[in-house]
């Protein structure tokens, strides 16, 4: 089998997405952590994003399209489903995973509901990243605030409706949420996890793995903290990009 080999900045929602992929493909890889501040590590592809996915000699990068190209070369344990109506209807919930369930994360660094629980956050982060790629002491403690005035956190969350209060959004995704997982036991009424859960599951877990406190989240429905479980136990313990010593549980 050809090597593969992730390259991202632990944290990233997007390289976690990927993380699980391989994971429940059972697919062995190096991960290769990005230093933010100024991404060597993936000067080879002449571009900033993260990840970046590396198989044998070849590298492509956006999380979803990995997942497809993952599927094509390791059909072993597909993320997609085979019946072409199953897999457009998967894919059109990656795609609102992306366009909403991802931002209105990015958003809680952004509009702080608690002060001191949005640094810890941030602190926490940041601990994670520099666990991988250490970081000057200055970065780690402004690090809240640097992600609060990120350009591409910001143009994320633009995406969205500000007008609606955070509780609100809460309440809207984790009903939407629900719409999209239907009858279950997975998303899209699929019988087993694919690339829809696998992409959402990261998202929604990490939080709680990493004891960063969040007033709104859509983990709190207890429907979809049962469909997390049931996400979970296809994973490793930790399903993260970040060693076990840096969260705090590894139950949901």
């Amino acid at each position: 089998m050809k090597p593969i080999t992730l390259y991202s900045y632990p944290t990233s929602p997007y390289a976690q997405k990927v993380g699980c992929y391989l994971k429940y493909k059972h697919l062995d890889y190096s991960f290769v952590a990005v230093n933010p501040l100024h991404n060597k590590e993936i000067a080879f592809s002449q571009q900033t994003q993260v990840p970046v996915l590396m198989i044998g000699d070849e590298w492509r990068k956006n999380s979803s399209d990995l997942g497809v190209w993952l599927d094509e070369l390791h059909p072993d344990r597909p993320i997609l489903p085979v019946q072409q109506n199953a897999r457009e209807k998967v894919l059109a919930i990656d795609g609102w995973i992306s366009s909403s369930l991802i931002p209105s994360y990015f958003r809680g660094g952004v509009e702080w509901e608690n002060t001191w629980n949005a640094i810890r956050n941030g602190w926490k982060l940041a601990s994670a990243v520099n666990h991988a790629t250490p970081l000057p002491f200055f970065i780690r403690m402004i690090w809240p605030f640097a992600v609060k005035r990120a350009p591409f956190i910001n143009r994320m969350v633009s995406q969205l409706d500000l007008t609606e209060s955070l509780a609100d959004m809460n309440v809207r995704l984790q009903k939407e949420f629900k719409d999209h997982l239907a009858e279950g036991p997975f998303l899209g009424s699929q019988s087993l996890p694919t690339l829809a859960d696998l992409s959402a599951f990261p998202i929604i877990a990490s939080s709680t793995f990493m004891g960063m406190k969040r007033e709104q989240a859509v983990i709190n429905d207890p429907a979809i903290r049962a469909w997390a479980k049931r996400v979970h136990s296809h994973l490793p313990k930790n399903p993260l990009l970040v060693p076990d010593s840096m969260l705090e549980t590894l139950e949901l």
